[in-house]
């Protein structure tokens, strides 16, 4: 296949050339008057046969060259692939492109998914009439945007430039395997070609959760990556992000930790913490600590209410990681109610009154009186040595705790194992109480889950706290859901806790008197206790962040909405809430969190509206690290596949596959060769003939009167 044949015409009439002008060589003869011809038939004889072959190599030479030039020109083509090698054949295309928000990433002040659209609309404008395409995105989920092949370039084209960029992360894979079942349900007869279309990040290419390739791309489709995004990105983001203690009680401080993850070489980099759109503070994260330190802003003292709040890293060319939002919510003291005797429960009723700092914070009732007291007025509910319990107290307890409650509970000596069997929401059940002998009583408690919000603030200032135990309870084992915080040994817990619906039950292994242990009088008493009302006080769904999702169930949230609320996003339009009765419950849903920012609840009479809800990007999606190439077709399930890195490169691939390769440039450098070999070969003949002797020899006939030196391109024609 040519893609210019008119030049094989000019290739044969440049070869015809040579042989032409070898014809006309062969014929020159030169007469000369010789007396005797004897002497000169011997030479005559001896060259003539070397004479012939030197033309003979050199019209050679000389027609390769004139047939080189013009095939050259004429542009031979060759298909390196599909089913017909004149690229005649049908073809069915599937365009995979990624949707995540790494591709708003900028280089030279455009952004990697600009860049994509136009590759893929370039992909769409360069098929042929028979053609048809189908486009995917490549999202959480694949998001077909034209499912099924067509031919209606116009249409395809229009569908691409409406696109918006996404705000989730993406997954090629399953993308790729959409795309692949949609071609081969079109047409088997056509040739396929897959495009994916994406940034340089390797999150996109991870497996998929079965560890393979679900559905491999067929053997016969070409697929063709092309990687848009820059070779070295460099990235700033918060990667994960938790406030100390949910919700603060008014007067306290509260603390904002985060993490960070930087894409590219180390670089220090300095954040500053907003609230209520006022800087509050600035810190400086060296470049050493970036990825493994956790950095934290201490939030001043605020006003009850709920703050709008944000962390903000420096700018960059990912603009959509740099904002982190969260909601600061400051509630007053809602007190603790303490079940059990009075006696009991001194040392617990002394030490949150003065934590405190009040009489109000502390509320004791007795076990027979506690179903009256209506728990939802209480942050935390504390059991003394009150079970057992039976019936109606432990499902009033239990409806506590899913509520968003918060359930702590001291043995006793009233409560044998057996009390403890009838509930549902214990991290752990009892086995036995053990008296332990006094060469065993000082235990050294161990922090097993450190980074739980009971005990992360006890490991600064307190040191190892050591308790001398006397009795305290052992366990079967834990619960679903139930968690080891503290531990006094080996397998011996201490401290449990589980999250049971919205609330959690925190479990202690020994009594809140000084019966079972010294641990009353241990500092470690009174910062845990505290730990624990704050844990009452931000008890409940109400998180200070929501990531990015299509789905966000709001009865769980917030309980208290019966009826869909007028909700709107941070650009001012009203969010879809769906509303739908289970068993009896009102549910309702919001549809599309997708947009970062705070979501605010409007009434006609606060128009502008209460901040509920603040969304931030998954940042999964901040880690920039570029992709293995050489793992792309293994992660696809083929033997290869075509990479470029901008728009150009991918059209010369297509063409490459789609009409062939061209060896234009090969064959002009193969005359340029052939010239050289013909230059040098015609210079060493031409000194040859020059060192001759004038004497009848080979190769140097002479008129042996007159000394008449002939050419060696003429033949001696003796006249007799």
């Amino acid at each position: 296949m040519f893609l210019a044949p008119l030049f094989l015409v000019a290739a044969g009439i440049g070869a015809s050339i040579p042989f032409i002008l070898h014809l006309m060589q062969n014929q020159k003869r030169s007469k000369l008057p010789f007396p005797t011809v004897r002497f000169l038939k011997k030479a005559v004889k001896n060259t003539s046969r070397r004479i012939r072959l030197e033309n003979f190599l050199l019209w050679l030479l000389r027609t390769l060259i004139m047939v080189s030039l013009g095939f050259a020109f004429a542009m031979p083509m060759l298909r390196t692939g599909g089913l017909d090698w004149l690229g005649d054949t049908p073809r069915d295309v599937a365009i995979v492109l990624d949707a995540s928000y790494s591709m708003g990433y900028q280089s030279d002040r455009v952004a990697v998914w600009d860049k994509a659209v136009e590759s893929a609309v370039a992909v769409i404008e360069g098929l042929r009439e028979p053609d048809r395409f189908c486009i995917f995105l490549a999202r959480e989920q694949p998001e077909p945007i034209i499912a099924e092949p067509i031919a209606d370039k116009h249409e395809g084209v229009a569908k691409l430039r409406a696109l918006q960029l996404g705000n989730s992360e993406s997954r090629i894979l399953p993308a790729v395997n959409a795309a692949m079942k949609a071609l081969l349900k079109a047409d088997t007869q056509r040739e396929r070609e897959i495009h994916v279309i994406t940034d340089s990040q390797a999150l996109p290419w991870r497996p998929l959760a079965s560890g393979g390739v679900e559905g491999e791309v067929e053997a016969k489709t070409a697929v063709f990556i092309s990687l848009l995004g820059v070779s070295a990105p460099e990235n700033t983001g918060i990667v994960s992000f938790d406030l100390q203690p949910p919700v603060a009680r008014q007067g306290s401080e509260m603390r904002a930790l985060f993490k960070l993850h930087h894409t590219g070489p180390a670089a220090d980099s300095t954040l500053s913490l907003f609230i209520d759109d006022r800087e509050v503070s600035r810190k400086h994260v060296p470049a050493a600590g970036m990825d493994s330190s956790e950095p934290s802003f201490t939030i001043p003292m605020l006003e009850v209410g709920v703050h709008t709040a944000r962390i903000q890293t420096p700018e960059d060319n990912l603009a959509a990681d740099n904002t982190f939002y969260f909601l600061v919510r400051v509630q007053e003291q809602m007190p603790t109610l303490v079940v059990g005797a009075e006696s009991e429960t001194l040392f617990l009723r002394t030490a949150l009154r003065a934590g405190f700092g009040g009489t109000n914070a502390v509320e004791l009732v007795s076990p027979e009186k506690m179903t009256d007291k209506p728990f939802s007025r209480y942050g935390t509910v504390i059991f003394c040595n009150a079970l057992p319990l039976f019936g109606q107290a432990i499902t009033a307890i239990e409806s506590y705790v899913k509520a968003g409650g918060v359930l702590v509970i001291f043995p006793g000596t009233a409560a044998k194992p057996d009390a403890y069997a009838p509930w549902s929401c214990l991290p752990g059940l009892p086995r036995a109480t053990d008296e332990l002998p006094l060469a065993q009583r000082n235990r050294t408690l161990i922090w097993d889950q450190p980074q739980n919000p009971l005990v992360r603030s006890l490991r600064e200032g307190i040191g190892i706290p050591t308790i001398a135990i006397r009795r305290k309870l052992t366990f079967n084992g834990l619960q679903e859901g139930g968690q080891r915080i503290v531990s006094m040994g080996p397998n011996q817990p201490f401290l449990l806790s589980r999250q049971f619906g919205s609330g959690h039950v925190v479990l202690f292994a020994v009594s809140a008197d000084r019966t079972w242990s010294d641990f009353p009088l241990s500092p470690f008493f009174l910062p845990l206790l505290l730990q624990c009302a704050d844990l009452g006080v931000g008890a409940g769904p109400k998180s200070p962040f929501e990531w990015a999702t299509e789905w966000l169930p709001l009865s769980d949230r917030f309980p208290e909405w019966t009826t869909p609320p007028s909700l709107s996003g941070p650009d001012g339009l009203p969010i879809s809430i769906r509303s739908s009765v289970v068993e009896g419950r009102t549910v309702l849903d919001a549809e599309k969190l997708t947009t970062p920012g705070f979501y605010s609840l409007t009434s006609p009479d606060q128009p502008d509206g209460k901040p509920v809800i603040s969304v931030n990007l998954l940042r999964q999606e901040s880690d920039l690290t570029p992709v293995v190439e050489a793992e792309i077709p293994k992660q696809l399930g083929v033997d290869k596949a075509a990479i470029a890195h901008d728009l150009d490169a991918l059209r010369i691939l297509i063409s490459e596959h789609r009409i062939g390769r061209t060896f234009g440039e090969h064959l002009l450098w193969l005359a340029l060769g052939l010239i050289a070999i013909e230059f040098v070969y015609a210079n060493v003949l031409g000194r040859s003939k020059e060192r001759r002797p004038d004497r009848g020899v080979p190769g140097a006939p002479l008129d042996s009167r007159a000394g008449i030196k002939l050419s060696k391109s003429e033949s001696i024609v003796a006249d007799a």
